[in-house]
């Protein structure tokens, strides 16, 4: 199976995508864009508190507030209404909130970005967007960047495909051309993500969507 070629991910995908609320971005603005875990970390949350943010998808978002820190969002996950159901066999739903809490996502196409925007859980709240040059976001952060074929928090449907804590792949081994095959050109890649956080984020951004005043 072969895997994908860099500059094939950066001719196809020239630009990615975060979303967020606008109530986040004091915080990226001085520490970037950091996953989950990282936040819990930089916030020094205790370990009921991390427990309820990190073992079971979380039912509403969290804004995490501490001295001499600007304030910062973790986003619910109602979305994954049947994740239990659609773990793969060779993971478990541990793994999998694990693998989804330890990374920073983006979108690959702004078709995924609009269907985030527009969802009801969101439509009616102040979001930033962030479009990322993907060559600066892989010449920077290229070993930690891995790729999946889906909206990874969203299993809405009982019929959505299963997932685990290997849905995520290094782009050496992303097989794109076969799933632009099988799925289309909207389906071969859904999500560009980075491991950890990535704290440099204003210096890969071309362009800022909404009020960050």
């Amino acid at each position: 199976m072969c895997g994908m070629d860099v500059e094939e991910l950066i001719e196809r995908h020239p630009r990615v995508f975060h979303t967020m609320s606008a109530a986040a971005w004091p915080s990226v603005k001085r520490h970037g864009l950091q996953s989950t875990r990282r936040l819990i970390d930089l916030f020094g949350l205790d370990a009921a508190e991390r427990d309820r943010l990190l073992s079971s998808p979380r039912r509403q978002s969290t804004v995490l507030r501490a001295p001499g820190l600007p304030p910062a969002v973790i986003r619910d996950q109602k979305p994954m209404k049947f994740i239990a159901e659609k773990i793969d066999p060779d993971s478990s739903l541990a793994d999998y909130l694990d693998a989804i809490n330890s990374r920073v996502f983006f979108w690959a196409s702004t078709e995924r970005l609009e269907r985030l925007r527009q969802a009801k859980e969101y439509r009616s709240e102040d979001q930033v967007v962030l479009h990322v040059d993907t060559r600066a976001l892989v010449e920077r952060h290229g070993p930690r960047i891995e790729l999946c074929r889906l909206n990874s928090g969203a299993v809405t449907q009982k019929n959505h495909p299963v997932r685990g804590h290997r849905s995520w792949l290094p782009i050496a081994d992303y097989p794109y051309g076969e799933y632009r095959r099988r799925h289309g050109r909207d389906g071969a890649l859904v999500e560009v993500t980075v491991l950890d956080a990535v704290p440099d984020i204003l210096d890969l951004i071309d362009r800022i969507e909404g009020d960050i005043d």
